[in-house]
């Protein structure tokens, strides 16, 4: 298959230019669609990550949007319906894979990591894309391994939880890592030694889904 990554800002988006207001960052995944002569109605699962105060006022924004047509949050997992214009039916196609969630920056921008065996169709969502900002990361002919739909495990604790929510927010799984264990621990408020417990039990958990 041919698999691409885009980046394109979330400018005047309905999603990721309320994740920037908010400043929180959303790891988002279509799960089904259907389309009408006027919009492409999405279900959507996902993460938010960020301050709670934020993560509520974020999901009020949302609420009081006509394109959102349901929306249900437990803890910071978000399951929603919205409605997307249709230029946007080449990121909803039959025939293109998410072949992991799509990130939304509260820096501003969102990452699509797509495939297809139609390679048009890739270069087709980036030309969509482009008056957004977007920029084709990559594309290249990759056999796909698996799937992944990101998930926090219900296994987690609080801290546990807490922990990997604020080292995935502030970047330290970017290559190179834009923060240290030490710096979050900082930001924690916690010693050095009991947030990278915390950090590194979440880790040992989540790792072998990711896996599976």
């Amino acid at each position: 298959m041919w698999v691409a990554k885009i980046k394109f800002s979330t400018k005047g988006t309905l999603i990721g230019s309320r994740a920037e207001k908010y400043k929180i960052v959303l790891y988002g995944y279509p799960v089904s669609f259907v389309k009408d002569k006027d919009w492409i109605k999405v279900n959507v699962v996902g993460r938010v990550i960020g301050d709670d105060k934020k993560i509520r006022q974020f999901c009020n924004d949302l609420k009081k949007q006509e394109r959102v047509l349901h929306l249900e949050m437990n803890n910071n997992f978000m399951i929603a319906t919205i409605k997307e214009p249709l230029f946007l039916e080449c990121v909803y196609n039959e025939k293109i894979l998410h072949v992991s969630p799509a990130v939304i920056s509260h820096e501003g921008y969102e990452i699509l990591n797509l495939a297809s065996f139609d390679r048009k169709l890739l270069e087709d969502t980036y030309k969509a894309l482009k008056n957004n900002s977007g920029e084709l990361l990559s594309i290249k002919k990759s056999k796909v391994t698996g799937i992944s739909i990101m998930r926090m495990s219900n296994e987690l604790t609080e801290k546990q939880r807490a922990a990997i929510e604020l080292a995935i927010k502030h970047g330290y799984y970017y290559s190179p890592r834009k923060i240290t264990v030490e710096q979050l621990a900082k930001i924690a408020k916690l010693s050095f030694s009991t947030y990278q417990v915390h950090l590194r039990k979440a880790e040992a958990k989540l790792m072998p889904q990711l896996l599976e």
